[in-house]
């Protein structure tokens, strides 16, 4: 069995590999459908795969960062010896400060968190996309400096 950093770092790597199996499959539906619409079944219009096609990344970067957030409170309910619930922001400030992270992997992860939370709540303010890969490059590296188990 694996130490819990590395099933956690794994868990995160593979919902990248989801996207990008999905992603793939997706733009092949939307190629295929455009060339024989009569292909879409059950109510689903071309319009619906497009639609699908530019929502895909922004849905994977929030089961993404679900598994890092979930990760990060495994790690700290452990170190407490309870359950941890507390908002994110402070989530990766506190295990930051537990284990000496330095500030270019807290900003990484957070910067993750305000896109993730842009996906999640549609808001108005301009929030620089990001992408997938980056995300997961920011997260794995924070996650990376917890210990190798807990």
């Amino acid at each position: 069995m694996l130490p819990r950093k590395y099933g956690w770092l794994s868990q995160i790597r593979s919902v990248e590999r989801e996207f990008m199996a999905v992603s793939f499959g997706a733009h092949r539906l939307l190629e295929n459908a455009q060339r024989d619409p009569t292909i879409l079944r059950e109510g689903l219009e071309l319009r619906d795969i497009r639609r699908a096609v530019e929502h895909i990344e922004g849905t994977y970067i929030i089961r993404l960062f679900a598994e890092f957030e979930t990760g990060l409170r495994s790690f700290l309910t452990a170190l407490r010896g309870h359950p941890v619930r507390i908002r994110v922001e402070h989530l990766i400030d506190s295990v930051a400060t537990k284990r000496r992270i330095p500030y270019d992997l807290i900003a990484g992860a957070h910067a993750a968190r305000e896109y993730r939370n842009t996906l999640v709540h549609e808001r108005e303010e301009a929030v620089e996309p990001i992408a997938i890969r980056t995300i997961r490059s920011f997260l794995c590296s924070y996650f990376d400096r917890l210990p190798e188990d807990w």
